[in-house]
């Protein structure tokens, strides 16, 4: 047994394929090349906008952790404003209170900043106020 072509083509077939002009197979190529390069472009777009939404994304959660623990801090005033503490940790971020008193006439006024640090970058700042009067 004699190990030949899986298929054969018939003589008119041969001369078709032989009179074929080479440049089929070249229009073939070039559309490849184009077309894989069209592919490569949108594949690098497409990591760039994931890796900005990725960013983004640390960014909102970092923002909202700040928000709740400035939120916690002015929470923390309200219940005291007269004993607040200055610095407080909340998870990984620092809470800096700073309370000034305002005297009134039949109280006192008291005023506070509620700063949000993540190590030394400023994340949020919320100011409050309480009223705690003196009259029983």
């Amino acid at each position: 047994m004699s190990a030949g072509p899986l298929f054969e083509l018939s003589p008119e077939t041969r001369e078709q394929t032989r009179d074929r002009p080479r440049w089929h197979s070249m229009a073939f190529l070039v559309e490849s090349m184009i077309l894989l390069v069209f592919l490569a472009a949108s594949l690098a777009v497409f990591i760039q906008l994931f890796s900005k939404s990725a960013a983004w994304a640390t960014s909102a959660e970092k923002l909202s952790s700040a928000i709740a623990a400035a939120g916690n801090g002015a929470e923390r005033f309200a219940a005291n404003p007269e004993n607040t503490e200055e610095s407080a940790y909340d998870g990984d971020l620092r809470v800096v209170t700073s309370v000034e008193a305002e005297k009134q006439t039949g109280g006192t006024l008291y005023h506070a900043t509620v700063e949000v640090y993540d190590d030394s970058t400023l994340l949020y700042t919320i100011q409050t106020a309480r009223y705690v009067s003196e009259v029983d």
